[in-house]
């Protein structure tokens, strides 16, 4: 069998190729420019979408990240706030005299006992230097505090529970 052989063919199909051949091309040809032209605006438009959803995406990081630093300053305000710092220097100073106390009512040996005196009196000392630095008395030669640069926090936002009498006094004594 020849190469003709082994495959199929139709006259009449043959025959109509033939005469059409023309009209075929063109029809391929103008099959063949659809598909290129529907590719092309697809591409387009994938672009677009993606497009704007990474500006979306750039635009909603960076609102988050924005967030992140106003709840970290705010934070940071809050535990930089003067009354905040007085409320824990003076919790320090009382835990500092329970454990005096504690070590006080203890059976230690001497030795331990002279320590822990050593140790309530530099309790003393500091807590003797902070308030006279509070009050802006210090013992001559003393190191004064250091100056640490704070940024004022925002303006808090209303408390929607109503005041206590509680609130008012410690208001007044700040």
């Amino acid at each position: 069998m020849s190469e003709k052989g082994k495959c199929y063919t139709d006259p009449e199909l043959e025959k109509f190729l033939k005469e059409n051949k023309e009209m075929i091309e063109r029809l391929f040809k103008e099959e063949k420019e659809m598909m290129e032209k529907f590719f092309k605006e697809e591409k387009e438009f994938f672009r677009g979408t993606f497009d704007e959803e990474w500006e979306k995406a750039k635009r909603s990081a960076e609102e988050q990240k924005n967030k992140a630093k106003d709840t970290a300053q705010e934070m940071f305000n809050a535990f930089t706030d003067p009354n905040v710092q007085r409320h824990f220097m003076a919790m320090g100073m009382e835990f500092m005299m329970a454990v005096s106390a504690l070590m006080k009512a203890m059976p230690f040996p001497d030795p331990i006992r002279d320590m822990a005196g050593k140790a309530e009196e530099a309790r003393k000392n500091a807590s003797d230097n902070f308030s006279r630095s509070g009050s802006g008395r210090s013992k001559p030669g003393a190191q004064a505090p250091e100056k640490v640069e704070i940024k004022t926090a925002p303006k808090k936002r209303q408390s929607s529970k109503p005041k206590t009498s509680s609130d008012e006094k410690e208001k007044k004594s700040d």
